[in-house]
């Protein structure tokens, strides 16, 4: 009996630290774990000396220099990001990661900051894809986990879908001539088809579709309201003294907040 007790009282402690360690904030760390995956050129890639680059690096770091905290960047695949945030394996993500009702129904989003359409990209030879409806009986690959990957499972008739953990492999898959058309936002597309060797004059836009109507934010856990205060302020401040104008002229995106 007092073993059983023993172990109960034992148990309820365990319980506590756990729930106590549950409640605690981000901003309570020196470090900030921040998730991203490194293939989305020009939000985030690795350079030649194999560093993680790019506009949400640069973004991340500006707001870790406004809350006094250093930033350790995780490299992930894609749709493991927030299940990584929601287990407290990271603390942000970085991710060119658009906003959506669905994912904020698990996560808090920052104010948006940048917004673009999607591209249906083909080998240069391909004239066939125009619209929509000309994906009817076509392959086609996305990145896994990502509005594009949503986008093509709702799209009717579409004859495979080839799902990758990184945007160049799906559209390595087409350049192969083992998929049709692969569906990537517009911006990394244009930034791969001027300066990826493995797809200059090889793949083309056949055209643009809006998939979807929210833009790209920062997503933290939705308990962290602490750390959610704190990165919204970071946000605002660095929107007033224009960084985001600074950031998208050095990344070369037109539309940055």
């Amino acid at each position: 009996m007092k073993k059983t007790v023993l172990g109960l009282f034992l148990l309820c402690v365990a319980l506590s630290a756990s729930v106590a360690c549950a409640a605690g904030s981000a901003l309570d760390k020196d470090v900030l774990k921040v998730g991203t995956e490194s293939t989305f050129r020009p939000f985030e890639f690795r350079n030649d000396k194999n560093e993680i680059v790019g506009f949400d690096i640069d973004l991340i770091n500006a707001i870790g220099a406004k809350l006094g905290k250093k930033i350790e960047i995780v490299d992930t695949a894609f749709d493991s990001l927030i299940p990584s945030l929601l287990t407290n394996k990271i603390d942000i993500i970085a991710a060119g990661m658009s906003a959506t009702e669905e994912r904020a129904k698990k996560v808090s989003f920052s104010e948006t900051y940048y917004s673009t359409p999607d591209a249906i990209v083909v080998k240069t030879e391909n004239t066939n894809l125009k619209a929509t409806k000309d994906l009817e009986g076509k392959i086609g690959t996305v990145q896994t986990g990502t509005i594009q990957d949503s986008f093509l499972t709702s799209v009717k008739g579409v004859k495979e879908i080839k799902r990758f953990s990184k945007t160049d492999d799906a559209l390595l898959e087409v350049l192969l001539g083992r998929a049709d058309f692969a569906v990537v936002d517009s911006t990394v597309t244009e930034d791969n088809l001027k300066n990826n060797k493995n797809f200059v004059g090889k793949l083309k836009v056949a055209f643009l579709e809006q998939i979807s109507k929210t833009g790209m934010a920062l997503a933290m856990n939705k308990e962290d309201t602490k750390l959610q205060e704190a990165v919204n302020k970071a946000f605002a401040e660095l929107k007033k003294e224009g960084f985001f104008e600074k950031l998208g002229k050095k990344w070369e995106l037109a539309s940055a907040k």
